[in-house]
């Protein structure tokens, strides 16, 4: 299966609108309901406004989406305590450190959603892993046009959740708790 990226800005101007709308409501995920919630009703408001750019994951033979992803920046503070030397060498390219609080802050790509199509067959559904390739393959663009180098995203605290961000080559930078959801997020950076 040959799969195309799509900037959803691209979208809007080719399809229009009300056609992009009627094709992002087709998008499933049980996994997540924000998943899904955010590509229906949020992603175009959210390019529009340049708040964020989502990444449209398609089948190049029948336009089928397969997945998304959503890119922002993002300041962030990275705490100091139990990072590993190679981890603080990387930062300190991109970040500086603050010897009052013995943090890093820096500017970071946020890996704002990420979800695949449930919607579709199990044969044709795209894996995280080859997301991910799609992720680095826009981020490292960006990265040539305008600098930066680090990734960041939170996740909720599930095994697999955790088990596949690392996988990916992501390290666990801190944790933090929303009291909007009562749910405590797990903050992870990667270096590209």
């Amino acid at each position: 299966m040959k799969i195309t990226i799509t900037n959803i800005l691209d979208s809007i101007a080719t399809l229009g609108e009300d056609v992009l709308k009627g094709e992002l409501s087709k998008f499933v995920s049980e996994k997540n309901s924000e998943i899904e919630e955010f590509i229906r009703e949020k992603a175009i408001d959210f390019a529009r406004r340049k708040l964020s750019i989502t990444y449209i994951l398609s089948d190049s033979q029948d336009g089928v989406m397969l997945g998304y992803f959503t890119l922002t920046h993002k300041s962030i503070i990275v705490n100091n305590q139990g990072l590993s030397k190679t981890t603080q060498k990387k930062l300190m390219r991109y970040a500086r450190f603050d010897n009052e609080t013995g943090n890093y802050m820096t500017s970071a790509f946020l890996l704002a959603q990420f979800g695949k199509n449930y919607a579709i067959d199990d044969g044709r559904r795209i894996t995280g892993s080859e997301m991910m390739k799609y992720v680095d393959v826009v981020l490292l663009d960006v990265q040539k046009r305008i600098g930066g180098g680090i990734v960041y995203l939170d996740c909720e605290d599930k095994e697999k959740l955790k088990n596949f961000y690392e996988r990916e080559n992501f390290k666990k930078s801190g944790e933090r708790y929303s009291e909007n959801d009562n749910k405590k997020y797990l903050q992870y950076i990667k270096f590209i």
